[in-house]
């Protein structure tokens, strides 16, 4: 989410922790994505990440409640890979003052984003809490998300490869094909070049959506953004009908567990959103 985004809806946000060569980040606040995948290759040890706190995630809704909200709708990336949406729930237990739904969007990134979306198009358009959480809930439901990277050795060393652990040692000549199933990072399939993975990302995606629906696409880049500018390209070529394309960079917290290279593609209907959510 930009931050022009962020301001403009009164979103607030707890960032996750990153640790590189002994020193501590908050992500997104103390460390940018470009300084964070320049950095990462000279890196001797594999940087290592940490969720929110608690106390963190409580002092972000008692800010909230200072705000007047009278609920909170509190959307996390998936608890297959992070502990975020436990400490989402303790958190909410210290708050009894508003309800909050905590929703676990059982994957990453630019799910989370297009969640954090769908929540607000319903809110402006005057949904209560229930109807907020209902929102937040369908775009977990119908968003499709697919990325590859060029290494499996983060996801590997840093235990989050799931199912794509038959992958591992077989990938000199192959690039993963990868995906959330039931919010851990298993395997798709595997293909020889990057320039055939981003093709068969199109393919997959025109197989998951039904045909014709209009959607907003969100393609995510770790220091690859000309690879993401092709498979924009692509999708408009494609059977994909993209009404609203955008290019955000992986956060420093995903990269460390993904590296430089990744590439993914995340699709939402656009009845979800709205007309524009740039």
């Amino acid at each position: 989410l930009s931050d022009a985004y962020v301001q403009d809806n009164g979103i607030l946000v707890a960032p996750l922790y990153l640790r590189i060569d002994g020193e501590n980040y908050r992500d997104g606040v103390d460390i940018t994505s470009s300084a964070f995948y320049e950095r990462l290759p000279r890196c001797t040890v594999l940087p290592t990440t940490s969720q929110p706190s608690v106390g963190d995630l409580a002092a972000v809704y008692r800010q909230a409640v200072e705000r007047g909200a009278e609920g909170i709708v509190s959307i996390h990336l998936s608890s297959g890979i992070s502990g975020t949406v436990n400490s989402a729930r303790l958190a909410a237990e210290q708050v009894p003052e508003v309800p909050v739904a905590v929703i676990d969007t059982r994957n990453a990134s630019a799910a989370v984003q297009v969640t954090v979306e769908a929540a607000v198009h319903a809110v402006r358009q005057g949904a209560n809490l229930a109807e907020a959480r209902a929102a937040a809930e369908e775009a977990v439901a119908r968003q499709r998300t697919v990325f590859t990277v060029d290494t499996l050795e983060y996801l590997y060393k840093g235990g989050r490869i799931g199912g794509a652990t038959a992958f591992f040692g077989s990938l000199l000549q192959f690039k993963p094909l990868l995906y959330f199933n039931e919010g851990r990072i298993d395997a798709l399939e595997r293909v020889r070049r990057s320039a055939r993975a981003m093709s068969r990302m199109v393919e997959v995606m025109e197989g998951w959506l039904p045909e014709g629906e209009p959607v907003k696409a969100v393609l995510m880049e770790a220091a690859c953004v000309e690879r993401a500018e092709a498979l924009t390209e692509l999708l408009r070529q494609s059977r994909v009908h993209m009404v609203e394309s955008q290019i955000v960079p992986l956060s420093p917290v995903i990269g460390a567990h993904v590296g430089n290279g990744t590439l993914g593609l995340c699709c939402i209907p656009m009845s979800l959103l709205e007309e524009s959510t740039q």
